[in-house]
């Protein structure tokens, strides 16, 4: 008799832990805090920024705090008469060295791209006579930025015209990608 109560008690348990112990469920509902601050290029995780030396007064912030290239006669960063050029010289390869940075301020290594590299505008004709070519170049080929890294990067400007005037400016926008690494 000892026995059988034993074997029945058995069965209850496991039958019993069966039903409540396995550790599923069917919902949960839980609370958490979520704080995200929306940031300027300069601060965000990807810190983009005009780089501090004086190129980089070519390089400005936007309304929307966003980063601009700006080589023409409107950046007012670079003051007007003898000290404010209009623009890129015709018929030059003119060059501009760290204009902005690139940095990673996140927590992780990130692959940094920066598209296009290279821009091209003509006055439009079957046969231009007016070029202008201009290469955003980084500092280093292999763009790998660990917490705290930056790049740099710098503009080459070229411009070729037939008849010495500059008929041919260029307005376009460049996309800068970071992915993890």
């Amino acid at each position: 008799m000892e026995r059988r109560k034993f074997v029945l008690s058995l069965g209850a348990l496991a039958g019993g832990s069966a039903a409540v112990g396995t550790g599923a469920f069917s919902s949960v509902g839980a609370s958490r805090d979520v704080t995200i601050d929306v940031a300027g290029d300069a601060s965000a995780y990807l810190g983009i920024q005009p780089h501090d030396g004086p190129n980089g007064q070519y390089a400005d912030t936007t309304s929307s705090d966003a980063l601009a290239l700006d080589f023409s006669g409107s950046n007012s960063n670079i003051g007007d008469g003898i000290a404010g050029g209009e623009g890129v010289n015709a018929n030059a390869l003119t060059t501009f060295a760290n204009v902005f940075t690139v940095e990673n301020q996140g927590t992780q290594d990130v692959d940094l791209t920066v598209t296009p590299l290279a821009f091209i505008e003509t006055d439009g004709a079957p046969f231009p006579t007016s070029l202008l070519l201009v290469a955003i170049v980084p500092a280093a080929l292999s763009i790998t930025l660990g917490p705290g890294e930056s790049q740099d990067y710098h503009v080459v400007a070229l411009s070729l015209e037939s008849d010495g005037e500059p008929d041919v400016s260029l307005q376009d926008e460049m996309q800068i990608t970071a992915e993890e690494a």
